[in-house]
């Protein structure tokens, strides 16, 4: 058990297939296709994208970018 989280008990936590820890939504409501379902998930991308660097700024460190996928 860990101080600092309260839901780390040594339990099996429920998952959960949505985003931001909220629950799906049911098939037939899921805007399959998008990289969002709302305005949450829009604001979570748009800070996570914020954090990434860009190809050449990888390239510039030395490192490899993701490759092409097939």
């Amino acid at each position: 058990m860990t101080a600092g989280n309260p839901l780390n008990d040594g339990q099996p936590q429920a998952s959960s297939a949505g985003q931001a820890g909220r629950k799906s939504e049911p098939l037939e409501n899921a805007k399959n296709g998008s990289m969002v379902q709302d305005m949450q998930d829009l604001k979570r991308l748009g800070h996570d994208m914020k954090n990434m660097k860009t190809n050449s700024q990888l390239q510039e460190e030395g490192l490899v970018p993701d490759p092409i996928q097939e």
